[in-house]
C-alpha cells in the first residue's frame, strides 16, 4: 500500500496523471503544450476506436483507417499516428480542459472506455518589485528585486540577464556608469511557468 501511494504522489507531482480507477486518469498540462491520447491496445485486436471530447467524437479508427471527424474542435492541432493508433492534441488552449474518452470495440464487443480528465493551465503571472538605495560613499546603488507569482506559492525562481541567480530575491550593486540593465525572472510551478522582465538604472541622488 505504501509503495502504491508513493507512485501516485510521484505521478501527481510530475503532472503525469493520477489514476482515479483502472480506466480514468487526471492529467495536467500547460497551455501551448500537448497531450497524447494512445490506444493502449494492439492495433490488430480492435475493430473500431473513437476519440471523444466531452462526449463528442473528433477522431475515429474504422475499417483500417484513422481519420479526423470534427475539424472544428481542434482545428489544425491534431496529429494522427496510424501505426500506433494514437491521437495527439497540440498547442493546448485553456478551453481544451475537460473530459476525453477513448471508446474501443473488439469483434463487436465494447472494451472498457479510457477517460482522461485534462486540466490546462495558463502561464503564471509574474510581478517584479524593484527598490534601490543610493550609497554616496561608493557612488553606487544597492538594488533589491523581488519576483512573485501571487496566485501560486509552490514555484521556484531563477534570474537571468545582467545577473544570474536562483531564488525569488536578487541583491546586487549597480553604478550610474552601468546604464540600463535588463533582468529576467522565470518562475516554474508544478504544471506551468511564467517570465517577466524589468530594466534597472542606478539613479544618483544629487546633494541639496
Amino acid at each position: 500500500l505504501v509503495s502504491v501511494l508513493y507512485v501516485i504522489n510521484v505521478l501527481s507531482a510530475a503532472g503525469l496523471g493520477v489514476l482515479a480507477d483502472g480506466n480514468t486518469v487526471s492529467k495536467h498540462r500547460a497551455a501551448g503544450s500537448s497531450i497524447l491520447l494512445p490506444l493502449e491496445h494492439q492495433k490488430e485486436s480492435v475493430s473500431n476506436v473513437q476519440w471523444k471530447y466531452e462526449g463528442k467524437q473528433f477522431a475515429i479508427y474504422y475499417k483500417g483507417q484513422l481519420r479526423i471527424t470534427d475539424t472544428q474542435q481542434f482545428s489544425g492541432r491534431l496529429k494522427l499516428d496510424s501505426d500506433s493508433l494514437s491521437v495527439e492534441v497540440t498547442d493546448l488552449q485553456l478551453q481544451d480542459s475537460g473530459s476525453y474518452s477513448i471508446v474501443v470495440a473488439k469483434s463487436g464487443a465494447q472494451l472498457p472506455t479510457k477517460i482522461i480528465n485534462l486540466t490546462v493551465y495558463g502561464p503564471l503571472k509574474i510581478k517584479i518589485e524593484s527598490n534601490q538605495t543610493w550609497v554616496e560613499s561608493t557612488d553606487s546603488c544597492k538594488v533589491h528585486l523581488v519576483c512573485r507569482a501571487p496566485e501560486d506559492q509552490s514555484v521556484s525562481y531563477t534570474w537571468s540577464g545582467y545577473k544570474t541567480e536562483s531564488g525569488a530575491e536578487l541583491h546586487f550593486t549597480l553604478s550610474p556608469a552601468d546604464g540600463d540593465v535588463t533582468l529576467n525572472c522565470t518562475a516554474v510551478g508544478r504544471f506551468r511557468n511564467g517570465t517577466n522582465t524589468t530594466r534597472v538604472k542606478c539613479n544618483p541622488k544629487t546633494p541639496p
